[in-house]
């Protein structure tokens, strides 16, 4: 596939034959393979970017795969464009070194323009912040394919030539998928995945470039200034952060309270106060499991901090707990800053996914913990559905009981009923109790319990004073969960939690 007359611009606006044209097509095909490459390192890139400030949520995921598929079809066009007008690859090479010189620029301005549309929604904010972050620099990225294809067709070779460089562009994707996903932010972290993905677009275009003495030198000084770009600072009260495959995990510690934070700073995932076992959160509600089911066994599904296992065992200091946890950083973070013992004969910490634990293990408990945000106030879909609740019933002993919190400050109550209602159809009494205004428990028993015999049970608690009157609170505001006709019953095949997520939050920040 060699060109029939490879030619490059001097620099005098004179046109002349290249020399080595054989390496100049090897430069142009790894050129493909690496711009493949960036193109969707970024675009996974940007999700992690955009979890602390929008969240973790498919309408992020959409907003944010909508604009730069957009961006990608016209750089796909201007790189066609541009192509059939140039006789050489200097434009291409400027293109590609102008998008690291752009991505310099977000490298040190991200943060802020995030920062600024924070407050704007998940649809308003993703898709301006898209347009800024990831438009400029993936236009220039996404012309190079067509332009390569223009370079090597002088051959007379066009379908062989178009082949080769869609081939290699999504070699170059897919290494960019699995790079960045298993290494890049795990290892370095989002920030510093930035850096070197903007690193390797100079590097091209410099490459490119390099019969231009002063493009070289301009490259360095972009990559000089790349290097000295600072580092993320701790947010305000921050101290401590880490980057895993699932999560941006956050310690934060104020006024006596430390809170842990995945992804969305504005959501805690588990709240402890330094010099009381009482959090104040919605966590303090689960000291009653251990009042309604006595020799604990517990199972914990979404151990996070170890809230939940903290106030089982200050009413039963003997539970055996089983805690299921899917990120190794967030276990860290509980050892590390919330006193969750590294070695203990009663705890037992797993790491894996709540739903295959639960389809491959078969120990019977007779309390579980249903505690699966991730990291904002979204659900995973399959972790609220029938099936997922079948499975764990059936890790439940007959006189057990499930406990689940849920999130919901919609005015219609919307996403409560629907995870009442699915529970409803695995369990025969499903009882509701709110100690704060917009955080329900929900209690499921697998076999039939009366809400008088419920009651009179946490009547009759005893010992700490805290725990007596947080159970004689409950045993008047618990109450038989009561859901509308029609409530729809979350499936495997529907179960449209995101949408009403995002309705419920509509509401409350409208």
């Amino acid at each position: 596939m060699m060109p029939e007359s490879p030619v490059t611009d001097t620099g005098t606006g004179v046109e002349a034959p290249l020399a080595l044209g054989r390496a100049r097509t090897v430069l142009w095909l790894l050129t493909v393979t690496c711009t493949g490459g960036v193109i969707m390192g970024l675009e996974l890139l940007g999700f992690r970017l955009y979890a602390p400030h929008f969240g973790y949520s498919i309408y992020v995921w959409g907003s944010m795969i909508a604009v730069i598929m957009a961006a990608l079809a016209g750089g796909y066009a201007l790189g066609g464009w541009l192509a059939d007008r140039s006789r050489s690859d200097t434009l291409l090479y400027i293109m590609i070194l102008s998008s690291g010189i752009y991505q310099l620029f977000i490298v040190y301005t991200a943060g802020y323009f995030l920062r600024l549309l924070e407050n704007a929604g998940v649809f308003t904010g993703t898709i301006v912040a898209s347009f800024i972050i990831f438009v400029p620099p993936m236009i220039a990225l996404a012309g190079t394919s067509p332009f390569v294809v223009r370079l090597l067709a002088r051959a007379g070779r066009v379908g062989s030539s178009a082949g080769t460089v869609y081939a290699l562009s999504t070699v170059g994707c897919i290494v960019g998928v699995l790079g960045t996903t298993y290494y890049l932010i795990p290892v370095w972290g989002t920030h510093a995945t930035l850096q070197i993905l903007c690193a390797i677009s100079v590097g091209i275009g410099v490459a490119g470039l390099a019969v231009r003495r002063h493009a070289v030198l301009f490259g360095v000084l972009i990559l000089m200034l790349l290097a000295a770009a600072p580092k993320e600072e701790l947010c305000f009260f921050e101290i401590w952060r880490a980057e895993s495959v699932y999560n941006e995990v956050h310690v934060i510690h104020y006024a006596g309270y430390r809170w842990l934070t995945l992804n969305d700073l504005r959501n805690a995932h588990t709240t402890f106060k330094d010099d009381s076992v009482w959090s104040g959160s919605y966590l303090d509600v689960f000291v009653l499991g251990p009042v309604l089911v006595h020799q604990t066994h517990l199972l914990v599904l979404g151990m996070g901090a170890g809230g939940s296992i903290r106030m089982t065992r200050l009413v039963d200091p003997n539970a055996q707990v089983d805690a299921v946890e899917i990120d190794p950083l967030v276990i860290d973070a509980a050892q590390r800053f919330f006193g969750l013992p590294t070695r203990a004969s009663w705890l037992r910490v797993h790491l894996a996914d709540a739903r295959p634990w639960l389809a491959h293990h078969h120990a019977t408990h007779n309390l579980v913990h249903v505690d699966l945000y991730q990291g904002s106030p979204y659900i995973p879909f399959y972790l609220t559905t029938e099936e997922f609740f079948r499975l764990v019933r059936a890790h439940l002993s007959p006189d057990g009981l499930l406990m689940m919190n849920v999130y919901d400050c919609g005015p219609d109550r919307e996403l409560l009923f629907s995870v009442g209602a699915t529970l409803q159809r695995v369990f025969p009494t499903v009882l509701v109790y709110s100690r704060l205004p917009e955080s329900f428990m929900l209690f499921a028993f697998p076999e039939r319990r009366p809400l008088a015999s419920v009651r009179a049970e946490l009547a009759r608690a005893h010992g700490d004073p805290g725990v007596v009157g947080m159970a004689q609170a409950a045993a008047s505001g618990i109450s038989e969960l009561q859901t509308p006709p029609g409530t729809l019953v979350f499936t495997d095949d529907h179960a449209p939690i995101e949408p009403m997520t995002r309705r419920m939050l509509a509401h409350a920040f409208q």
